[in-house]
């Protein structure tokens, strides 16, 4: 069993290598700042966890499995703190940029970590393999009841309190959810969700293997997070291919989309309130290409694109031309001139006669 958990943690950890250097190199091709603050994020987080799987190799002996181990404790204690911070800044909440906040849930675990390194270097460590030997040896009524476990129920509220920042951001991100987005973002950003909520239960369930004498859940754990791991490079690799593909396509239909706002006859954006389908097919692309350039590169919809660009191109005409509102409003998808006025008004604060008699030369 002690092999088997040693193989597991070594075959976690190269995993955990593999994916640490996949974030700090391909990743860094894309130019996102969400993104880029996702992988800082999860670098942070796996190099953290990392360091606790390595504090693990020292919780086995002839004489069992330790419990109550403080250093590993402490290390998934800010590993957790990482990911926590991670998910709250990914849910749109910002805890991350508050200074209070990172020293309020780091004291404990650091504090922890300097009694572990001080009683270690004094020689008083004592390991506990057993609940039973608690009551068996009279040095451990204090160390474990007065300096161990009242500390770590301290960390536990901790946990509980994380965990609650992560739900309650969730419920935040959805209240504020913009359905501007693309079935392969959306698709992509429920993965993350679903991802999240795995590794917030993985990593309550390993806090919980802190406190068991079996080796056989640590094990499942090790082999259930190499999974999830793996899983997250997939996701991720899948992202980025899809992003610098998109990034091509999105210089193609920008170059395209100059030509198109030079054309004044069959340009859809002048003629009527235009389709996905009917802009798609001027620009001589398809249309879900143009719906992920017009999410990703504009951040609008196509009806509020194309109302700007006709309204754009009244203010020019307004100003170089003589042609009457009216006749403006009809040739550019309008029903009639009030319908123009009121669009026209609410993007320049004025009508389109107002802004004719301050603007033209």
């Amino acid at each position: 069993m002690i092999t088997t958990f040693y193989v597991t943690n070594i075959i976690l950890l190269i995993t955990i290598f593999f994916i640490i250097t996949f974030m700090y190199g391909k990743a860094q091709r894309l130019n996102f700042q969400h993104f880029q603050l996702r992988r800082r994020f999860f670098i942070s987080v796996f190099i953290m966890f990392a360091i606790y799987v390595l504090s693990t190799f020292n919780i086995c002996s002839r004489n069992g499995t330790e419990q109550f181990a403080t250093e590993p404790i402490s290390f998934l204690y800010i590993t957790f703190i990482i990911f926590t911070l991670f998910s709250a800044a990914y849910f749109g909440r910002n805890y991350h940029k508050k200074l209070f906040v990172w020293l309020f849930l780091l004291q404990y675990p650091v504090v922890l970590l300097l009694v572990h390194v001080f009683v270690l270097i004094t020689g008083n460590y004592i390991k506990i393999y057993t609940l039973s030997s608690i009551f068996e040896d009279h040095r451990l009524i204090f160390a474990v009841f007065i300096a161990r476990l009242v500390w770590i129920g301290i960390m536990i509220s901790g946990y509980i309190l994380m965990t609650g920042i992560i739900i309650d951001s969730y419920f935040y991100f959805r209240k504020n959810l913009t359905q501007l987005t693309t079935e392969k973002v959306l698709s992509m950003r429920r993965a993350e969700i679903i991802d999240i909520a795995i590794y917030l239960i993985l990593f309550v369930w390993m806090m919980a293997n802190n406190f068991l004498s079996s080796l056989l859940p640590r094990i499942l754990t090790n082999i259930f997070m190499t999974i999830m791991i793996v899983r997250t490079y997939i996701i991720y690799r899948n992202f980025i291919r899809y992003s610098l593909e998109l990034s091509k396509m999105n210089n193609v239909i920008h170059g395209r989309l100059e030509k198109l706002m030079g054309q004044h006859i069959n340009n859809p954006f002048y003629t009527s309130n235009p389709t996905l389908e009917v802009v798609s097919e001027a620009l001589g692309v398809d249309k879900n290409e143009l719906r992920d350039y017009i999410y990703s590169e504009l951040g609008t919809t196509l009806s509020a694109w194309t109302s700007e660009k006709r309204i754009l191109y009244i203010s020019q005409q307004l100003i170089k031309t003589d042609r009457m509102v009216s006749e403006l409003a009809l040739s550019c998808g309008y029903s009639n001139p009030p319908a123009l006025n009121r669009a026209f008004k609410q993007r320049f604060g004025v009508t389109p006669s107002e802004f004719r008699a301050k603007n033209k030369v």
